[in-house]
């Protein structure tokens, strides 16, 4: 089990701007990540569920966050 970080840039709608957030997840010996935390409001952030950033996040990391 690691804990890694990864970048992802993107447009935040509760902020209405574009910017970069830092992303923690647990790797999986299988290979697969866990979302741990993120340095925005995620979860409580009313956007939460459409939320592009987190979209795009799980996109490049291959999974659903």
């Amino acid at each position: 089990m690691d804990i890694g970080e990864t970048f992802v840039t993107g447009f935040c709608k509760a902020q209405n701007q574009t910017r970069m957030v830092v992303l923690e997840f647990e790797q999986k010996e299988d290979g697969t990540r866990v979302f741990l935390d993120s340095d925005c409001a995620y979860g409580k952030c009313p956007h939460s569920r459409d939320c592009l950033l987190m979209a795009q996040a799980g996109d490049q990391a291959g999974t659903d966050w």
